[in-house]
């Protein structure tokens, strides 16, 4: 089973998301919670309740992909090189896999909004692919494919 979907958001890192004591910064946390409630569009849900209601964790694993869509403008500098402002993808992958899986936003309240994500432990994530691409929009997107494997699979 494989389920997809897009977030418009434009990547943070986890460089810019803490200060002393691994505090989460104001812009962070604003940042967390426009992620938490677009993950509870009818759409967006739909694809995470097939994957939780399918998941049994002594059968399953996740094989999960993030593309990083930016603009080009962003992306690239006018040379053709990859920008500094795209930052380093496994910095932008972790705050991200956070919001998806894990248990402690489950169920948190925003807005007057239960919010619901896969409250799956990402250990069980074996299989990790980012990629950052340009794009001809003039934001940011995020597309987001969790796939759900057989741990018989694993085996050699």
């Amino acid at each position: 089973m494989l389920v997809s979907f897009v977030i418009k958001s434009k990547p943070f890192s986890v460089n810019k998301a803490y200060y002393k004591n691994r505090q989460l910064t104001q812009e962070a946390r604003t940042w967390r919670e426009d992620f938490l409630l677009q993950l509870q569009q009818p759409e967006v849900l739909q694809q995470i309740q097939l994957i939780k209601q399918a998941w049994n964790s002594k059968e399953h694993a996740l094989s999960v992909s993030y593309d990083f869509f930016y603009p080009y403008n962003l992306l690239l500098t006018k040379k053709g090189e990859v920008s500094k402002r795209s930052m380093d993808l496994t910095n932008i992958e972790k705050l991200v896999q956070d919001n998806l899986f894990e248990h402690r936003y489950n169920g948190r309240e925003i807005d007057g909004i239960v919010i619901e994500n896969f409250d799956i432990d990402d250990k069980f994530i074996v299989s990790l692919q980012s990629r950052k691409l340009g794009h001809n929009l003039p934001h940011h997107e995020i597309l987001i494919t969790v796939q759900l494997l057989f741990l018989k699979s694993l085996r050699l």
